[in-house]
């Protein structure tokens, strides 16, 4: 995922995040209001977000073959 973070003349930030290094294609944005750690900090939700309520966008994870040794 790639993010760009632009902070407004009104006191908020837009995020923009981008899958499409993951082969998803997937753009999300949001403008939200904070100090900079605030930003930062819900730059993680929004992407767990996008990636929880997308889901079947992505590929799934790869499932080794074997059991525990």
């Amino acid at each position: 995922m790639t993010n760009i973070i632009n902070k407004n003349e009104n006191g908020t930030s837009t995020i923009q995040v981008d899958f499409i290094d993951e082969g998803v294609n997937l753009q999300g944005e949001i403008n939200v209001k904070g100090s900079d750690a605030q930003v930062l900090t819900y730059l993680k939700v929004f992407e767990n977000d996008l990636r929880l309520n997308f889901a079947d966008l992505f590929p799934a994870p790869e499932v080794e073959e074997g059991g525990v040794e």
